[in-house]
């Protein structure tokens, strides 16, 4: 079998770094991100595709901690914030936004919910056969911005609805986001939205950081300001509900290694990324 490597900012390190952190270090610190499907999902595919991680892990050096740790953090806020939801509405539909291969699901299943993971079809070819689907947990091949995709989703207003993009929003260009977001909450008044991002110093060190790797078809785009005053003034339909810097809300633990808790001051003190928790009003 080939050794395939995998390139930092590459469209497969899009999907696999992040199964890639999230193995890794949840193996490690449990108590961030309980995250048991992730370990056989990520030795399954690193067996059948013989994928070589050196070059990605080499690139981070003494930071690999660090980004390893993102995949947590955000996965631990995205959770936290879904499951507050679900103590309302535990019957509501979920959908995961560019779900790659998270598994968001099997840390959040009640037993009742209804979930959708959204994604291109080669991505989603690829994660049926690692992430099989249930009766609750259902894979739609579709790209976000084709919106046909909400015809195709079962959901019941009373239920509630809460969407998730991680890794996402700041690929696309304000005026996609926006059209995307306005879209939303015309079809879903009442649901929500968490997602990550970056602020304009963010993107420039991102985009910085791909142009060295000569990577300039992942440049981010989207950048966050003040969320409240930027994305409340798309509709009236639309309210940020919620927003903090990336690392405010997860513990530091003190064995972690001295450069990523050094990173993680620099990260917050900077607010190089963001995650934004928007409502659709009714």
């Amino acid at each position: 079998m080939v050794k395939t490597t995998i390139e930092n900012n590459s469209v497969q390190a899009t999907m696999v770094m992040p199964l890639w952190g999230r193995a890794k270090y949840s193996r490690k610190y449990p108590d961030l991100l309980l995250d048991p499907l992730v370990h056989d999902i990520f030795d399954r595919l690193m067996q059948d595709f013989n994928f070589d991680l050196s070059k990605a892990e080499k690139y981070y050096g003494d930071r690999e901690e660090y980004f390893g740790l993102i995949f947590l953090a955000r996965a631990r806020n995205f959770d936290d914030a879904l499951q507050k939801y679900l103590q309302k509405y535990p019957k509501a539909t979920v959908i995961n936004l560019g779900a790659g291969l998270d598994t968001g699901f099997s840390r959040n299943d009640n037993g009742q919910l209804l979930w959708y993971d959204i994604d291109l079809p080669n991505i989603i070819e690829l994660r049926r056969k690692y992430i099989p689907e249930t009766a609750r947990s259902i894979c739609l091949s579709k790209s976000i911005l084709d919106f046909s995709w909400m015809t195709e989703i079962k959901y019941n207003s009373q239920n509630g609805i809460f969407f998730i993009a991680g890794g996402l929003l700041m690929y696309f260009k304000e005026e996609v986001v926006q059209r995307l977001l306005i879209s939303l909450s015309e079809k879903y008044p009442g649901g929500e939205l968490i997602f990550d991002g970056t602020s304009k110093l963010g993107l420039k060190v991102g985009n910085k950081r791909s142009i060295k790797a000569d990577k300039s078809e992942m440049l981010w785009y989207f950048y966050l300001k003040k969320p409240n005053k930027q994305i409340n003034q798309w509709s009236p339909k639309i309210k940020v509900i919620d927003y903090f810097p990336y690392w405010a809300r997860t513990k530091r633990n003190p064995i972690w290694a001295k450069s990523t808790i050094k990173l993680i001051k620099i990260s917050t003190f900077l607010k190089l990324g963001l995650i934004a928790h928007i409502k659709f009003l009714k």
